[in-house]
């Protein structure tokens, strides 16, 4: 059947109302996780005067590579992927873009007054909207508060702190101390100082909306959208919160569903409520401290059905799960902490989500490239993890609406113009590490990538051998196994006799470290990984886990040296399966999905993703 797109990448929404105006070619890029940090943020005038790049070149305000690679996002260079995915972005002529939370590193002023400056300089050079909702980053809590980095890159490569005058640093340190800096450009944002700056981005009524309103109306000011929370250890304490959550009309017939899902649940301490950040409450927490949300969806979703509208919601939060049914087998092997499992909405979180009757959802905040279909007795629901342009595989969401259909593709950033400006800088800190601190010195390979794409492959990479197989991985399989390669791993069991030459040669190619590194690539970005993984190496991942899964004896030789083979032999056996089911799950990059006649996803052609 000819559904009228060029591009093979289509998500069918249907409306029953039969004389609803419909949609035609109406674009919508989602963009989550942006975590943009203005790298020419000035602080000079508080004595950091950054680190050069070039004699002559404005000195810039970066963190450290040492930084970067135990943080889950980039810092630095995500401020040039910004630029190029609002290049591409523009060169579509896509006009609405929605960031679905975590658009600034912890709601800073100095990255929040940076990013404004940009995003209004796309929207008057390319007339684009643009759709904010906050994220656990912005805020970080719900009122303004002490802010600050320990990480900035001094002119020799040093770490330098840079903290707001009312952190305790500040107060107990600040004299005679060349490596702290004191600014308030650098405090936590709370929700009514983010609004001031991002008030144009839909967090404020535009003139040229056909509808804007929020869960308590339509009134703007902050003060009159809050709700009340009380705290976790004496509920007689409670605050007023605000909830910036809006529905708009951009277009005739459009509506965006920005869903405020952040909860930031007090403690009383010492006589004063202290907010917990809002990183892994997510919609669990939505449920049982802002209920009155599901209640506001619900009706939405009634009215864009009578109304003919075509609805479709994002927030930070993701409503469905992320691990492709794995999540069991995650907790059984890595526990139940590991992976951010708290992050993962329950089953009936899921449910309760699904029954609100809404379609279509685009999160973000996980950083990775995933699909879920969440059933419930009345809807299906279908859940979007849009990647982060900040993370491994960067890419960005972008849906075509198109009378009673849309169209979702899966954009990847992968070449970026100046991605490796700083990294002069870099190597005065490695340099600087060299001489000062060798233990701390991180793989300088990570220099020499040439394209965006490589850079951020090479820093999950590092992330995962200095933070993921540290927290994640069982101590006795680490300090077994890593360095052996999955041919040692097999005689060991015993399994090798019936090998081939050929299965025999990629078994020896890899060791499970390299396997592990797979893992969070493909764990990251799903299918999208796999054009760093090739299809040699696939197959003898999927020899490995055939090895493992028919061989159900555990046999002990004289070799062994004391180790618990059967116990490793069962967590390989494991790591194995999460792997292939993670490589096997629902589209991630094409999608065709017919919601009028519920039918289940179907994957389609993919060369439609940019190389």
């Amino acid at each position: 059947m000819y559904l009228g797109f060029d591009l093979p990448l289509i998500l069918c929404i249907f409306s029953t109302t039969l004389h609803a105006a419909p949609l035609s070619n109406t674009q919508i890029a989602f963009v989550p996780d942006i975590h943009f940090h203005d790298i020419y943020g000035d602080f000079s005038a508080e004595g950091f005067n950054g680190i050069e790049l070039n004699k002559g070149a404005k000195p810039v305000s970066i963190r450290s590579m040492q930084a970067q690679i135990h943080s889950t996002r980039l810092f630095n260079e995500n401020y040039f992927a910004l630029i190029a995915t609002l290049d591409d972005i523009a060169a579509k002529g896509v006009k609405l873009v929605a960031l679905p939370g975590d658009f600034t590193d912890d709601g800073q002023g100095v990255h929040l007054n940076g990013l404004k400056v940009i995003l209004a300089d796309y929207a008057k050079k390319y007339d684009m909207r643009f759709f904010a909702t906050p994220g656990n980053h912005d805020p970080v809590r719900p009122f303004k508060s002490a802010g600050g980095k320990s990480d900035f890159l001094g002119s020799d490569g040093q770490q330098v702190g840079i903290y707001s005058t009312d952190h305790p640093r500040c107060k107990d340190d600040a004299k005679d101390n060349d490596a702290l800096v004191c600014s308030d450009k650098i405090a936590h944002a709370g929700y009514q100082e983010i609004v001031d700056i991002m008030a144009p981005f839909g967090l404020q009524p535009d003139n040229r909306d056909l509808l804007w309103e929020t869960p308590f109306g339509k009134q703007a000011l902050l003060t009159d959208r809050s709700y009340t929370q009380c705290s976790q250890n004496d509920q007689s304490r409670c605050k007023q919160v605000p909830d910036t959550s809006y529905l708009v009309e951009p277009v005739a017939g459009l509506w965006l569903l920005a869903i405020d899902a952040n909860v930031y649940i007090p403690k009383l301490e010492n006589g004063h409520l202290i907010f917990q950040g809002s990183g892994n409450a997510g919609y669990n927490k939505v449920l049982t401290e802002k209920p009155y949300l599901l209640k506001w969806i619900t009706q939405v979703v009634q009215r864009a059905k009578a109304q003919g509208k075509t609805l479709v919601a994002f927030s930070h939060f993701p409503m469905g799960e992320f691990y492709d049914g794995q999540t069991q087998s995650i907790k059984s092997l890595f526990g139940d902490t590991a992976f951010q499992l708290a992050r993962e909405p329950s089953r009936d979180t899921r449910k309760l989500l699904a029954e609100t009757g809404l379609k279509l959802h685009i999160g973000g905040h996980m950083h990775m490239n995933d699909t879920s279909v969440i059933e419930s007795e009345h809807n299906t629901l279908f859940n979007i993890q849009a990647p982060s342009i900040a993370a491994y595989r960067p890419a960005y969401k972008l849906v075509t609406l198109n009378k009673q259909l849309a169209k979702v593709d899966t954009i990847t950033i992968d070449n970026v113009a100046q991605f490796d400006q700083l990294f002069s800088a870099y190597q005065k800190e490695y340099d600087y590490l060299n001489k000062n601190a060798p233990e701390q010195l991180w793989n300088n390979r990570i220099l020499t990538a040439k394209s965006y794409h490589s850079y951020s492959k090479m820093h999950l990479q590092a992330l995962a051998k200095w933070r993921f197989i540290p927290r994640e991985w069982p101590q006795d399989f680490r300090e077994q196994v890593l360095n052996m390669s999955l041919l040692e791993i097999t005689a060991l069991f015993n399994n090798d006799s019936q090998l081939s030459k050929a299965q025999r040669q990629g078994l020896q190619a890899k060791t499970v470290l390299g396997f592990i590194a797979d893992f969070y690539l493909v764990r990251n970005a799903g299918t999208l990984a796999f054009a760093d993984i090739s299809q040699a190496t696939q197959q003898t991942y999927q020899t490995m886990a055939n090895l493992l899964n028919n061989n159900t004896r555990c046999v002990v030789s004289s070799d062994n040296k004391g180790k618990n083979i059967c116990q490793l032999k069962s967590a390989l056996t494991q790591a194995f399966s999460i792997y292939d089911n993670l490589s096997h799950a629902l589209p991630d990059q094409c999608l065709i999905i017919d919601m009028s006649e519920n039918k289940s996803l179907q994957n389609c052609a993919t060369d439609t993703v940019s190389p």
